[in-house]
């Protein structure tokens, strides 16, 4: 398979990046003030003879095509997302702690995704899944925003959503859907130690297949005022109230 190559940018993307998987590092650009943070990184270039350059601010806009890439590109590997196989390994190593997985449907929006993963990192969720045709690659702007969660959690390709989803029911997890309209207050339901959850995009919502296959339907209360929150906000709410629950 031919690995594809990815720019990444910001700090705490890149820190990231170098902690989780420094054997993908291609190339760096570095402003030079960001020298004492990075120093680490550019040592290990030097011995394992990638090349990293000191550039001014100007040219690392040109570079990641980005006002926001806070003094540092990383170019490297892209990080793959894990097949459904290699995700129930990783899942039967954590054996009965409680676990709370998401599932997005639809959702593609780099910031909402990179909003979706930092608070992900906070609150332990290890796994996104969703559909191979759905699941967006990555950008180096979702990653920015990620503040490193995009090294933290992985995204799993459902690539037969019938059969992938009756495994994770045999392993006991409870699939839960979200809705802005109808369902049962989050404040006001028990949460399953075992719990999917599932997102969908803010214009579309949920798939039918989905919601068919799901035990609840959840909602966050509010107003009314305003037709729905945004999905990166909603999924905060949402996996704060199962952390409160089953890890707090």
């Amino acid at each position: 398979m031919i690995k594809k190559e990815q720019k990444y940018y910001g700090i705490h993307a890149c820190l990231a990046l170098f902690s989780q998987r420094k054997n993908d590092v291609i190339r760096v650009y570095l402003e030079k003030e960001l020298l004492p943070i990075f120093s680490p990184l550019l040592k290990w270039c030097a011995e394992n003879k990638k090349a990293y350059h000191i550039v001014p601010k100007e040219e690392l806009e040109k570079i990641t095509e980005s006002v926001h890439h806070e003094g540092i590109c990383i170019l490297a590997v892209e990080k793959v997302p894990l097949s459904f196989p290699s995700f129930l390994m990783h899942l039967d190593a954590k054996k009965e702690a409680p676990i709370c997985l998401l599932y997005l449907d639809g959702v593609q929006n780099p910031h909402n995704l990179g909003s979706i993963l930092r608070t992900c990192v906070h609150f332990s969720i290890p796994f996104i899944l969703g559909e191979k045709s759905k699941l967006p690659t990555l950008s180096g702007s979702a990653c920015r925003i990620a503040k490193g969660g995009s090294e933290l959690v992985s995204f799993v390709y459902v690539e037969n959503i019938e059969n992938d989803l009756k495994r994770l029911q045999e392993k006991n997890f409870s699939f839960l859907a979200t809705s802005s309209h109808e369902g049962t207050s989050l404040y006001k339901y028990a949460f399953p130690k075992k719990t999917l959850l599932i997102l969908g995009a803010e214009d579309k919502g949920i798939s039918k297949t989905l919601m068919q296959k799901s035990k609840d339907t959840l909602t966050i209360p509010g107003s009314g005022i305003i037709d729905s929150l945004n999905v990166s906000v909603a999924t905060g709410l949402f996996i704060a109230e199962y952390w409160r629950q089953h890890r707090s």
